[in-house]
């Protein structure tokens, strides 16, 4: 039997990763600095998790776990949020046990695997749990492994017994795409971020071709990605039917109709018209069409994808609908960078015309604040009304002058506000929303249900049409 100690178990990779071999056969345990319910799920498996910031507390639990493990095979699993000199990492380098990254560990799981891998700035998530989704629908399922938890199944990560093939998120974060060797795969998008590993554009764009290289068959691109050297079949959204055959799958006209996004839909010389796609906004239908060029490379039939899109039931903190009455609506998005905050405002101006979009913004990381502070400003600004909260810093020191005063400084809209997390409340009943946004991939999260809950309870706390 082997034993895996993950540092770092809740976090969204790492509880997939954990679950998966916890099912099959490993003796898994972890920590992580606090419970969520992420860490209380796995705990309900059997899962041993410590969860404290008491540095004896910590000590103590992985000491037992080394004792207990010293004449097994283990190892322990790190996520990179994690610092190099964290006290468990270190314990184990003292004694040899072997330390491995999440995506280390990830590679060696998928490595001579038919692999389906999803890299890009954004729609990781999204597009990995559709493309997860139209496999599933083949006699054979997948595995997969998704940066979100899928609505139907309550989990971030599904298998069949008999896959073949396995669906991954390829992450640009510390490079960690490139310990994969996908069979095929998809970029979504090359905005630039986590400029605090690359440096800057070159360099990330070489992480990109890098990857790109891994790839044994086919590597799909949306259609505006523009890098030197890194080519690929295009999909894309086209306004005529004349420029669709330029591209290997493209979606024909996007428009709201019954409240559900349709298009027409080409490949292979094939048009199938009025596709009913599953999540609001333009982003998601190239998501959408990402998946259905990824699933059908690995053998399943187009028309049933596209009927199967329907079926798709969501992500959690995907453009996720808590609230969606005649009174009003509350959204919940996991928009972290500027691109993805104006494609989350831009589906929800699509499908609630003529409403005010009110979005309380956390941000997340203060080097991607610092980064992108002129288009974080802009992205704000097509709001409405803006409740800017502090910066969340993960796994970051402080950056002088860098924060969410010099953000909001950094808006042009005169209806924005600076606010803490517990003054939400308060401010929404002095500005009562008719469309509610919140954004971000902090801890923002821990909000959404009181919030939802709270807007439940009284009609009256969103503002009245006129």
């Amino acid at each position: 039997m082997m034993y895996y100690y993950f540092v770092g178990i809740g976090g969204i990779g790492m509880s997939g990763l954990a679950r998966y071999f916890h099912a099959h056969g490993s003796a898994v345990s972890g920590y992580d600095r606090t419970a969520s319910p992420l860490t209380s799920s796995l705990q309900e498996l059997g899962i041993s998790i410590c969860t404290s910031a008491n540095g004896l507390e910590i000590d103590a639990d992985f000491k037992a776990w080394l004792a207990l493990t010293a004449r097994a095979e283990r190892a322990v699993i790190r996520t990179p949020a994690v610092p190099e000199n964290f006290q468990i990492l270190q314990a184990a380098r003292q004694v040899h046990c072997p330390v491995l990254k999440r995506s280390e560990l990830l590679g060696k799981l998928t490595r001579n695997h038919p692999t389906l891998a999803v890299a890009g700035t954004h729609g990781k998530t999204t597009t990995s749990a559709l493309l997860a989704h139209l496999m599933m629908g083949r006699p054979e399922g997948c595995r997969a492994f998704i940066g979100g938890v899928l609505s139907a199944q309550e989990s971030n990560v599904i298998w069949s017994e008999g896959a073949q093939w396995t669906v991954v998120e390829a992450d640009e974060f510390d490079r960690s795409f490139l310990e994969l060797d996908p069979t095929h795969a998809v970029i979504t998008s090359a905005d630039l971020d986590h400029l605090d590993i690359y440096g800057d554009a070159r360099e990330f764009h070489q992480g990109l071709r890098d990857f790109a290289k891994r790839v044994s068959g086919t590597l799909f691109l949306e259609e505006s990605i523009d890098i030197p050297q890194l080519n690929g079949l295009r999909y894309g959204i086209v306004e005529v039917e004349e420029r669709a055959h330029s591209l290997h799958i493209a979606a024909i006209r996007p428009r709201v109709l019954d409240g559900w996004l349709v298009a027409d839909v080409a490949m292979n010389q094939t048009i199938h018209p009025a596709v009913q796609f599953p999540m609001p906004g333009r982003h998601n239908v190239l998501n959408a069409l990402a998946a259905v060029a990824l699933a059908t490379e690995a053998g399943a039939d187009f028309a049933d994808c596209l009927a199967r899109l329907r079926s798709f039931s969501g992500i959690e903190r995907r453009f996720a609908y808590h609230i969606r009455e005649s009174h009003g609506v509350y959204i919940d998005d996991y928009a972290h960078h500027p691109t993805e905050l104006k494609a989350a405002i831009s589906a929800a101006r699509m499908h609630h015309p003529g409403k005010e979009i009110t979005g309380v913004f956390q941000p997340h990381l203060f080097s991607r604040t610092r980064d992108h502070m002129v288009e974080f400003g802009q992205a704000l600004a097509l709001l409405d009304r803006v409740f800017l909260l502090p910066v969340y810093p993960a796994r970051e020191e402080p950056i002088p002058g860098i924060d969410s005063q010099a953000l909001f400084e950094n808006i042009p809209h005169p209806l924005k506000h600076l606010i803490e997390s517990h003054q939400i409340f308060d401010n929404l009943k002095e500005h009562p929303p008719e469309v509610l946004l919140s954004l971000g991939a902090g801890d923002i999260d821990r909000v959404v249900k009181p919030l939802a809950k709270w807007l439940r309870e009284d009609p009256s706390r969103f503002k009245h049409s006129t």
